[in-house]
């Protein structure tokens, strides 16, 4: 490979790491739309014993419903409810005949806040367990009138821009079966040539739609706001009254921190003062690193900026992965393997340089000595994660889930990151051993 050639690999490299580590750690909003994207940290599903937080239960209304439909209505509710707030930083699960809902202090207040000011009493709690849900017919005076589309036969609202003119568009959206009779509906309307669709959310007439508004509305119904909070809380309420069965809360409550969150009022919440500490001590690491391995202490900087995308996109894709204090543990495990891994690798090239060997072959030998060691390592933890995931209460399974995926992400920054880098590196430089730091007996044959 030429010295040109492993300049541009490092250059690419480089510049890959520094798009990651900003796709990581900032927020911004993409171009043309109105969706923020909150950066892979931000999205990551945060436990609520790590900053405080709220939970919430909740079980079926009807008490007389058997085991299976049971079983077949929160399982779709749990679905429904995740995919509308899993991404809002909400952790749901289900836990036998309820539904369990927690969200850290910071998510929960967000969403407060965005319901506040878009002219909602409701939080988004009160709105899951609503016996009202949504009613869309023709009546003006009865939100359960005869022929109503009421909440389960709603499958999701989504929000956007407005494509046709000025302010945002909210769709509700309908099942198979919600289709068919808002086609019905609809065709009801335009032959009689008057009336209008009333929209009831949580019992309260929300808006009403001529025959106009009803020309072509076949699969869904679109609504318009002037303010992206207005929107988007809209979009909200929907798809938390759009459930297949009403719901009964029996438990809400607010859950302390397991951190010490005094520290968090200097800096606004602890997401931030959780950055904050990492950034210590990722600092802490890289001048540890370049002080005692110099220009190989700079390659593994970029590992770790590597390590840090790759792990965090991971974290807040992966829907099992929740971030409470076991969690937070075990990506510390993690971040220490990863560590102690570089330092053991470096020093075995120091090892192997002190014996005598070219500083290329130094490196060569040192990543293939420890391939299979480290593998071999990793191989241990991982099934120690299975069985703890396995066997495991609801904690253990988190720190067994993130410590699970940061082994393979160690092992790809180890053995395909740095290792490709350092190759690179010593194809442009393989002779002047003060860049690595090395040293060995003066007079000592090269082998």
């Amino acid at each position: 490979m030429s010295k040109t050639r492993s300049k541009i690999k490092l250059c690419i490299v480089a510049v890959l790491t520094i798009i990651g580590l900003i796709l990581t750690f900032v927020s911004f909003v993409i171009p043309t739309t109105n969706t923020t994207f909150r950066g892979f940290f931000g999205a990551i599903n945060l436990g609520y014993d790590i900053n405080g937080g709220r939970l919430a239960v909740f079980e079926i209304a009807d008490d007389n419903m058997s085991s299976q439909n049971k079983d077949m209505y929160l399982d779709e509710t749990l679905l429904k409810l995740r995919r509308a707030f899993e991404s809002e930083g909400y952790n749901i699960t289900r836990q036998g005949d309820t539904i369990r809902i927690e969200a850290s202090k910071y998510d929960d207040e967000n969403m407060t806040d965005l319901l506040g000011r878009a002219g909602s009493t409701s939080d988004l709690m009160d709105l899951v367990g609503s016996s009202e849900g949504i009613s869309i017919n023709t009546s003006s005076s009865d939100a359960n009138a005869e022929g109503s589309i009421t909440s389960e036969f709603i499958d999701r609202c989504e929000w956007g821009p407005n494509t046709q003119g000025a302010g945002y568009r909210v769709s509700i959206i309908f099942t198979e079966a919600g289709q068919e009779m808002l086609r019905e509906m609809t065709q009801g309307i335009i032959d009689s040539g008057s009336g209008s669709v009333y929209i009831y959310l949580d019992g309260q007439n929300y808006n009403s739609l001529s025959a106009s508004d009803m020309l072509g509305a076949m699969t869904s119904i679109d609504l318009y706001s002037e303010s992206t909070e207005a929107a988007e809380s809209l979009a909200v309420r929907v798809n938390a009254l759009a459930k297949p069965v009403t719901l009964r809360k029996i438990v809400d409550n607010e859950v302390t921190s397991g951190l010490n969150t005094d520290l968090s009022a200097f800096f606004g919440n602890m997401e931030m003062l959780t950055i904050i500490f990492l950034a210590i001590l990722l600092l802490a690491t890289i001048i540890f690193l370049l002080v005692r391995y110099r220009v190989l202490g700079l390659l593994a900087t970029m590992s770790l900026g590597i390590f840090l995308s790759v792990y965090a996109f991971l974290l807040q894709s992966i829907p099992l992965v929740v971030l409470d204090l076991n969690g937070l543990l075990g990506v510390m495990f993690v971040y220490a393997l990863l560590l102690s891994s570089i330092v053991e690798i470096f020093e075995r090239i120091r090892f192997e340089y002190k014996q005598g060997k070219k500083i290329p072959n130094s490196v060569m030998s040192a990543f293939r000595n420890k391939t299979l060691t480290v593998l071999e390592k990793y191989l241990f933890v991982v099934i120690m994660c299975a069985i703890f995931y396995l066997v495991g209460g609801a904690g253990l399974k988190y720190f067994a889930v993130s410590t699970f995926i940061g082994m393979f992400v160690n092992y790809f920054v180890l053995f395909v990151a740095l290792r490709g880098t350092c190759y690179s590196y010593i194809n442009i430089n393989s002779t002047r051993k003060n860049f690595y730091n090395l040293k060995r007996e003066v007079g000592k044959n090269e082998i």
